[in-house]
């Protein structure tokens, strides 16, 4: 792009890397991987990073340019929990728990990243559940089967966590993470799938195993 004559800007989240790449421009940020202007909700921060970005356009002299926004991100509300109790029952009444919450964050957002898998959200956990099942949940034409799974479970996950955003307190994305993947049903149910994943013979299916959960959360029980 630089050499067509198109300016740049790189938003870097991890510092040593812009070093080591050296793009023509790059703004260095203290956030967290996936959140490269901040927390959500905070359109004020995230309109002071865009800004300190664009700025570097300004910026005459020798490149590479590197800068860093040394703004750091709002201590996390250490008292955050799930906005109401939770039925872990089983899956679907722990789901009915959630479908309230995640709802009031679509009224407010207008609009979800909820809806790759091409199935609703109850019939992604179904696809999940029973995926190694000796008689699995069909799976709808148009992408193969390991794709459908992949993308049901990033739905999954998406919605959950947009649900846990309908509170007043700001959590943390370790908050997050710690409630969904130790607390909820449907993580253990994650869990579980990419452990069978990992050692199935499919190879395919073995390719996306490492990609479903966090390493750090693998080994987290409820």
């Amino acid at each position: 792009l630089e050499d067509e004559g198109l300016s740049t800007v790189v938003v870097a989240l991890v510092r040593e890397h812009a070093v080591a790449m050296q793009p023509p421009r790059a703004l260095w940020v203290p956030y967290i991987l996936g959140r490269p202007f901040g927390a959500p909700n905070n359109p004020e921060r995230q309109r002071r990073v865009l800004e300190a970005a664009l700025a570097l356009l300004d910026q005459s002299g020798a490149e590479p340019i590197l800068e860093e926004f040394l703004e750091p991100a709002p201590d996390a509300d250490v008292d955050w929990s799930f906005p109401s109790n939770i039925d872990s029952s089983n899956l679907l009444s722990e789901l009915r728990s959630i479908q309230p919450f995640w709802q009031q964050v679509y009224d407010r957002a207008g609009g979800s990243t909820v809806g790759i898998s091409g199935l609703s959200i109850k019939q992604a956990i179904e696809y999940v559940s029973r995926f190694h099942d000796e008689v699995p949940m069909k799976n709808p034409k148009g992408m193969s089967s390991i794709a459908r799974a992949r993308f049901a479970i990033d739905d999954i996950k998406a919605y959950y966590l947009e649900a846990a955003t309908a509170g007043d307190g700001q959590a943390s994305a370790l908050q997050l993470a710690q409630w969904f993947w130790e607390q909820t049903l449907t993580g253990e149910m994650i869990r579980e799938f990419q452990e069978k994943a990992r050692t199935s013979d499919d190879k395919n299916l073995r390719l996306i195993s490492g990609s479903l959960v966090p390493a750090e959360r693998i080994n987290s029980r409820r």
